[in-house]
C-alpha cells in the first residue's frame, strides 16, 4: 500500500474543500440574483436534465420508492431506478414540507449539499488512486489537478468561434463522464458512481482475499445503483484487464479471474433487474431507446484528450515493464476506451466513464519520464496545465455570467410558479398538464402532476408530441387532432404570450391569474 504523508492529506483536503466552494459560488450568485420576476431553478448547465433529477427527488419525497416517469402521459409501472435521488427526496422531506410551494427550493438545496458532500471524498479518492501508481507527491498532485480540473483544447474552439465544429460542441464542455469538472460542478449521482468505481478498484488492489473481492463488488453495486449500465462498462474493463495480464505473462491469470468473477457477481443482479425492467415495461423501454447520446466526430476526442494522450502513450512502456496487475488496468482502460465510445448503442459517449482518471495518471508518469530534470519537468507541467485548465475556467465564468442575468431555462418566472402551485392544490394527484416544453420541464419539480411533454428522452415520442403541441397552441390543428390530443390531457397551462386561442373556445377556465390561464379539460 503506498504511503501518503499527513502533510499530503492536509494539502489534498484543503484543495478539495476550496474546489467545492469554488464550484458552489456561481450557484450562490444565482440565488442572490432572484428578483420579483424570476426564481432560480438550481442549475447553471443542463437545466433540462437537472429539473428531471429534482423531479425524481420529489417522487421520493412523496413516500414512494418506485420511480415513474412524470414527463409523459402514458401510464406505466414504477421501478427501482434513480435510488440516490429518491433517497435525497426523502431526506429533503424530513426538513421541509413537500406540500408547500417552496419545497422546490428545498429540493435544489439538498441536491447541492449532496454534490458538495460527495465531491470532497471523490477528490480524496482521486488522490488515493493516483498514489497507488505514482510514488512522488508532485506527480500525484499533478494527476489530481488533471483529474478534477483538466479538459482538452475545446476552449480553443470556443474562443475561435467554432463551438459547433463538425456538428458538436467540444467534448470537454458537455461530456461529464469524460471530464470530471462537470461532475463536481453539478452531478452528485455521477460523483457517487465514480466513488464506487474507483473505491472498488482500490479494494480489489489492496485486499486480495475473498473479503476484498466482496467489498469491491459492493462498491461496484453502489456505482450500478447510480448508473446501471456502468456495470456493463466495468465488465468490459475487467475483461480487457484480464486479457492484458494474459498477454504479458503468457499464462491465464486464474487468481485474478476468480477474484474478478466474485466481485463482478455482486452487482450483476441489479444489472439483470434493470435489463428486465427495460425489456418488459414498454414505457421504460421506449425511454431508454430514445435516450440517444452519440459520440461526436473522432477529431473532437482527439482535441479533448490529445494533450494528455501524448505523455500517456510514453508511459505505456513503463506500465508494461512494471509487470504489476494494477498498472495493466490503466493501460487496458485507455486502450479500450476509444472502442467503447463508438460501440453501436445509443449511449456511446457515456461509455467514456472515468477515462480521465487513468489518462491523467499515465500523463503525469509520462511527463516524469520525458523530463527527468526538475526544471524541465516543472516547465512541462505548467505547459500541460496551461493547455488543459482553461476549459474549466470558461465553464465556471460562463455559469457565473448566466447567474447574474436571470432568464430561461435557468430561471423561471414567478407568475407561472404561482399558477403551478394553485393548480397543484386543485388538481388530483398525477393529473396530466399540457403546456410548452420549457414550462412543463419545471412543472414536475413544482407540483405532483404529470406533463404531456417536458423532457426529450423521458417524454414518449417526444419529437412528434412537441410538434403537435406547438401546432396546438398556434391554432394549426384541425378539430379531430385537437380532440385526440385532449384525450390525454386534464389541464392546460398557457401564458398570455400564446396569442391564438381558438383551441380554448370549448374549454372551461379553471382560473386565471397574472399572465397565466389554466383550462380544465372535461372527459
Amino acid at each position: 500500500m503506498p504511503r501518503i504523508t499527513r502533510t499530503e492529506w492536509q494539502r489534498v483536503i484543503l484543495f478539495a474543500v476550496l474546489l467545492m466552494i469554488l464550484t458552489t459560488f456561481p450557484y450562490l450568485v444565482a440565488w442572490r440574483s432572484q428578483n420579483e420576476d424570476w426564481k432560480f431553478s438550481g442549475f447553471l448547465f443542463g437545466a433540462e436534465d437537472g429539473n428531471s433529477y429534482l423531479t425524481k427527488m420529489r417522487i421520493g419525497a412523496q413516500g414512494t420508492w418506485l420511480f415513474t416517469i412524470r414527463y409523459t402521459s402514458e401510464s406505466h409501472d414504477g421501478a427501482l431506478l434513480f435510488l440516490p435521488y429518491i433517497l435525497l427526496g426523502k431526506l429533503a422531506a424530513l426538513f421541509a414540507n413537500p406540500d408547500q410551494p417552496d419545497f422546490s427550493t428545498a429540493l435544489a438545496v439538498t441536491f447541492h449539499l449532496a454534490r458538495i458532500i460527495l465531491g470532497i471524498p471523490l477528490i480524496l479518492l482521486y488522490y488515493r488512486f493516483a498514489a497507488h501508481f505514482l510514488p512522488h507527491p508532485a506527480s500525484r498532485m499533478l494527476a489530481l489537478l488533471l483529474m478534477t480540473l483538466g479538459g482538452g483544447l475545446g476552449w480553443v474552439l470556443e474562443i475561435a468561434g467554432r463551438g459547433e465544429w463538425l456538428g458538436s460542441l467540444p467534448v470537454d464542455f458537455y461530456v461529464p463522464e469524460g471530464f470530471s469538472f462537470l461532475i463536481l460542478f453539478g452531478l452528485p449521482h455521477l460523483e457517487l458512481a465514480r466513488c464506487g468505481l474507483l473505491g472498488g478498484f482500490l479494494l480489489f488492489f489492496n485486499d486480495q482475499t475473498w473479503r476484498g473481492s466482496l467489498l469491491a463488488g459492493l462498491a461496484w453495486l453502489m456505482m450500478g445503483v447510480c448508473v446501471p449500465f456502468y456495470i456493463a462498462v466495468l465488465y468490459v474493463l475487467l475483461g480487457c484487464w484480464g486479457l492484458a495480464a494474459w498477454l504479458q505473462t503468457r499464462r491465464f491469470p486464474w487468481p485474478l479471474f476468480w477474484r474478478a468473477i466474485t466481485a463482478a457477481l455482486v452487482p450483476l443482479p441489479y444489472l439483470l433487474y434493470t435489463s428486465f425492467v427495460f425489456l418488459t415495461n414498454d414505457v421504460m423501454g421506449r425511454w431508454s431507446a430514445q435516450n440517444n447520446l452519440p459520440s461526436p466526430h473522432p477529431l473532437h476526442y482527439l482535441i479533448g484528450y490529445g494533450v494528455l494522450a501524448v505523455p500517456a502513450v510514453v508511459a505505456l512502456h513503463w506500465v508494461w515493464r512494471k509487470r504489476e496487475l494494477p498498472h495493466l488496468l490503466l493501460a487496458s482502460w485507455i486502450v479500450v476506451a476509444p472502442l467503447l465510445v463508438y460501440l453501436p448503442i445509443n449511449v456511446q459517449r457515456r461509455l467514456a466513464e472515468g477515462i480521465l482518471v487513468p489518462l491523467s495518471i499515465l500523463a503525469s508518469a509520462g511527463l516524469s519520464l520525458l523530463f527527468s530534470h526538475r526544471k524541465t519537468w516543472n516547465r512541462a507541467r505548467i505547459a500541460v496545465l496551461g493547455l488543459t485548465l482553461p476549459t474549466a475556467l470558461l465553464i465556471w465564468l460562463g455559469a457565473t455570467f448566466s447567474a447574474l442575468h436571470p432568464s430561461r431555462p435557468l430561471f423561471n418566472p414567478h407568475p407561472e410558479l404561482a399558477a403551478m402551485d394553485r393548480l397543484n392544490r386543485l388538481a388530483p394527484p398525477d393529473a396530466v398538464v399540457l403546456s410548452s416544453k420549457d414550462v412543463s420541464n419545471y412543472l414536475t419539480v413544482q407540483t405532483d402532476l404529470h406533463t404531456y411533454i417536458g423532457h426529450g428522452p423521458e417524454t414518449m415520442n417526444f419529437k412528434q408530441k412537441e410538434q403537435t403541441v406547438k401546432r396546438f397552441f398556434a391554432g394549426e390543428l384541425d378539430s379531430l387532432s385537437v380532440e385526440n390530443l385532449l384525450k390525454h390531457v386534464d389541464y392546460i397551462l398557457a401564458s398570455l404570450d400564446i396569442e391564438t386561442r381558438t383551441w380554448a373556445e370549448d374549454l372551461n377556465i379553471l382560473f386565471s391569474q397574472d399572465s397565466v390561464t389554466v383550462y380544465e379539460v372535461k372527459h
